[in-house]
């Protein structure tokens, strides 16, 4: 029999219910796995890989259909700018956590506008005897929307699965990828993509410095 915290009305949003399609990524690497990928294709969509590196949320509109195309807002829901910042000091404040977990310095102010852009109604938990505990919004909003993002981090953090999650160190990259090796001695999205780059960048700054001893 279904008990009373595993009703879900069609206008909830329920941690439980989501669903993430795999996106492509840099190299054919496995996506994040689970819930996780959410969030990697949420702070991924600053880059869009099939459509020449397009921000996905270039305008309000933009960031409504993406967020409808996840099930994370009623097909409709009109947003504004201030929605879209609110959105994208998240998405970055979440990149800069993720480059914390590739080694490189805290970038404070990015997080302080994470969590002051996330302060706002919440979800509420639901237990069950059998089951996990679920998070629900009452209504499939932004507010809700950013909450489970959120949520996801935060049981994320808590299981460690999210140190497994980084930023890529590349120059001019970024991309979230999550570390499948056993050490999580990952740092690039792809070998063939950033990682060759860094080591042609080693390479030519290794000969410039042989070439100006040389000339000593």
């Amino acid at each position: 029999m279904m008990g009373l915290a595993d009703r879900t009305s069609p206008t909830e949003l329920a941690l439980h219910s989501v669903t993430v399609p795999a996106e492509r990524q840099p190299g054919d690497r496995a996506p994040a796995p689970g819930d996780l990928g959410l969030v990697q294709a949420f702070v991924n969509s600053f880059w869009d890989l099939d459509r020449d590196g397009a921000e996905q949320f270039a305008s309000p509109l933009a960031l409504g259909e993406w967020l409808v195309a996840h099930d994370l807002i009623e097909p409709g829901t009109r947003l504004s700018n201030a929605d879209l910042r609110r959105v994208l000091d998240i998405r970055e404040g979440l990149r800069a956590l993720l480059f914390v977990n590739n080694g490189v310095t805290t970038d404070g102010s990015a997080i302080e506008r994470l969590n002051r852009a996330l302060r706002g109604p919440g979800l509420f938990v639901q237990l069950n005897a059998t089951t996990p505990p679920d998070f629900r919004a009452r209504r499939r909003d932004v507010d809700a929307a950013l909450a489970l993002i959120a949520t996801i981090v935060a049981v994320a953090q808590i299981d460690g699965r999210w140190s497994r999650l980084k930023a890529c160190s590349g120059e001019h990259c970024g991309w979230a990828f999550y570390d499948h090796s056993r050490n999580q001695a990952g740092s690039w999205c792809a070998m063939s993509v950033c990682g060759s780059r860094a080591k042609a960048r080693d390479y030519r700054r290794r000969n410039k410095s042989h070439e100006r001893r040389q000339l000593q």
